[in-house]
């Protein structure tokens, strides 16, 4: 027993010293990546291809010819993808409040272990961190946020679920205190639009600056990662993106390009077409004036608004005299307009992972019935909840418990509330199921009631048992 410790640091020793010995083997690679040239740690693989991609000097641009730009041009030309957008947007302003009753949507400051109990010190460092996100920073006094440029949760979420569905960019910068020791003093949502990542070497040889803020062409701002939050919704492995995410915007090019057509050739049909409807053909023995002179009569009676429409007029000389509507074309039908861009619809919500009926908008089903349709539509919805509400909220629950929580503490971290709650319905069943009279008026806060009955189970079944 004496000698376990010295064999042990002798084991530890003859480790360490084999490890070591491993990283002075000389790499076989021919053209190792940067980290295993220099014997830095972190991924030895290659992250970035550098000598294919874009690179503009201190920083590279996302690949691809469809830029920040164009997805936020898209989405505001697209209606249905600003409906699904603006409808995220509102859900989640639900969960922008501390969630104070103990029920419903919003957000709180618990433990990492479930199991542990809460004390006077945590729930206190609860409450204060609590209100840290409320206000994004320890200002509490709304006019000096708006000298501060920093927003209530309320509109930090805003920006940033718009920046994110849009463009799987929503960089958050964070603003220390003087003295980086007392910690975080608040957090900024910042243009994703404007972000650029640096490459391995970082920003002039500078490798703790891994991003910049690049503003028409111009540099405005270095960031270290300490300055600045940057995690893609959408990662991807792809040495050509280095650290870019993927929106849904670039799935959806040709599907709303297609939507788009459909919707301008709509309207061109009823502002700007002037192919007549038909010809009036004429058969007989008419003179030049008498034929002159009925295109007038025709014209001034029948001729649409702004002069469209006008209607041609064919004469064929015949014995039997008589007058026949020839009608051009067919009219549109649905399958033209209603149907296809009901099916460019659906596809638009499967990618963003949510219901048409959550945008007002009919599903595209073989019968002609909503997914959602039904005596309950509410309960339908945690389909689509589980799709993209779920997964958009998680995103920011893990951002914020690694990023922002951690840095006051390893044992707390960031949760959304009310996305599992039990309806009232589905409550009532199951005090039913469980509770006495009394059991049930104490749960509400109402007095006990003294009499034997009051111990009666709610449960019919159980009545019998009881009596």
């Amino acid at each position: 027993q004496d000698m376990l410790p010295v064999v042990r640091f002798v084991q530890e020793q003859y480790e360490e010293q084999e490890f070591a010995k491993a990283l002075r083997t000389q790499n076989v690679i021919p053209f190792p990546t940067d980290n295993a040239r220099t014997g830095k740690p972190g991924m030895q693989s290659v992250f970035i291809d550098e000598r294919r991609i874009e690179m503009l000097g201190d920083y590279y641009e996302r690949p691809g010819a469809f830029g920040f730009d164009m997805m936020r041009m898209m989405v505001d030309k697209t209606p249905i993808l600003s409906a699904v957008i603006l409808t995220r947007q509102r859900q989640v302003k639900r969960f922008c409040r501390v969630q104070e009753s103990g029920k419903g949507p919003g957000f709180a400051i618990k433990l990492k272990d479930p199991s542990a109990k809460l004390g006077k010190d945590e729930q206190q460092s609860i409450q204060l961190l609590e209100g840290f996100f409320t206000n994004c920073g320890w200002e509490h006094n709304p006019r000096q946020r708006a000298r501060l440029r920093r927003d209530n949760f309320s509109g930090f979420m805003a920006k940033q679920i718009r920046d994110t569905l849009v463009l799987d960019s929503a960089p958050i910068e964070t603003e220390w205190k003087r003295d980086r020791k007392l910690g975080l003093d608040g957090f900024y949502a910042v243009d994703g639009a404007t972000v650029r990542l640096c490459s391995e070497e970082g920003y002039r040889g500078d490798d703790e600056v891994f991003a910049l803020q690049v503003v028409q062409g111009n540099i405005r701002a270095a960031y270290t990662y300490d300055d600045l939050i940057y995690v893609p919704r959408n990662p991807r492995t792809d040495v050509m993106v280095g650290g870019y995410g993927f929106s849904e915007t670039e799935l959806l090019i040709q599907t709303v390009t297609g939507f788009l057509n459909a919707m301008s050739y709509n309207l061109k049909y009823f502002d700007s077409n002037n192919i007549p409807k038909g010809m009036l053909h004429l058969s007989g023995d008419y003179g030049q004036e008498d034929l002159n002179a009925f295109k007038r009569y025709w014209n001034a009676m029948v001729k649409g608004i702004n002069n469209a429409w006008t209607l041609p007029v064919m004469v064929s000389k015949n014995q039997e005299s008589k007058a026949s509507f020839e009608k051009f074309g067919v009219d549109v039908d649905d399958v033209m307009f209603a149907k296809w861009m009901t099916f460019l619809t659906a596809i638009i919500c499967a990618i963003y992972g949510i219901a048409p009926d959550e945008i007002n908008f009919e599903g595209f089903t073989a019968g002609n019935t909503s997914a959602l349709s039904g005596s309950d539509t509410e309960e339908k919805l945690i389909n689509s909840k589980d799709k993209g509400l779920r997964p958009l909220l998680a995103h920011f629950e893990d951002t914020f418990s690694d990023y922002i929580v951690s840095e006051f503490g390893d044992k707390y971290v960031f949760r959304w509330t009310g996305l599992d709650e039990q309806t009232a319905e589905q409550a009532w069943a199951e005090e039913q199921a469980l509770c006495t009279v009394n059991e049930a008026r104490k749960a509400r806060g109402w007095d006990e009631i003294s009499e034997d009955w009051g111990d009666a189970p709610l449960n019919q079944t159980l009545m019998g048992a009881y009596m």
